[in-house]
């Protein structure tokens, strides 16, 4: 890895289970979908403790912070997104339970369309002003350096787990 922006490869990863974990949904299968969320929502926690504690810090410090690239605007959306997970999280509970769950899970299809939005929204944003400002500000070592600290570079994802 030679730049910290291949780090954004993770977004494709998370956005993969989260299809795998709607997949699951579409067919009914409320176990799988919560465990697929399960493991969709550790792989996003890493990411974000990743970047709020090693890679936001360096931007804030040393970064040509740009209109729209304020870094309290990642660290609010990082909140928003693992709100809705845990929203996600409890709607699925609470589908398992219900007879007649068409109703419910049209509504939780809706909210988590709103949730791929946001997260494609705060993508674009990492994309266009968080990473190429710290691949810019950073000399290779330093790259090096935080790359040694990052946990979730990539996430693995077993097609045959469940899905």
């Amino acid at each position: 890895m030679r730049n910290l922006s291949e780090l954004l490869d993770v977004h494709q990863d998370l956005e993969r289970i989260f299809f795998c974990h709607q997949q699951r949904l579409l067919h009914f299968e409320f176990d799988q979908a919560l465990e697929i969320l399960d493991e969709y929502e550790r792989a996003l926690l890493k990411h974000i403790f990743d970047e709020n504690t090693h890679l936001l810090p360096v931007y804030i410090e040393r970064g040509d912070i740009k209109k729209g690239g304020a870094a309290q605007m990642f660290f609010d959306e990082h909140e928003k997104l693992i709100n809705h997970i845990a929203l996600f999280k409890q709607e699925v509970v609470n589908l398992k339970t219900e007879e007649n769950p068409d109703e419910k899970l049209i509504w939780l299809f809706e909210r988590e369309g709103f949730f791929k939005k946001l997260a494609t929204h705060h993508d674009i944003r990492e994309t266009n002003f968080l990473y190429p400002e710290l691949d810019r500000i950073t000399s290779d070592e330093e790259k090096l350096e935080l790359l040694s600290k990052v946990t979730c570079k990539f996430i693995e994802i077993n097609p045959n787990k469940n899905r």
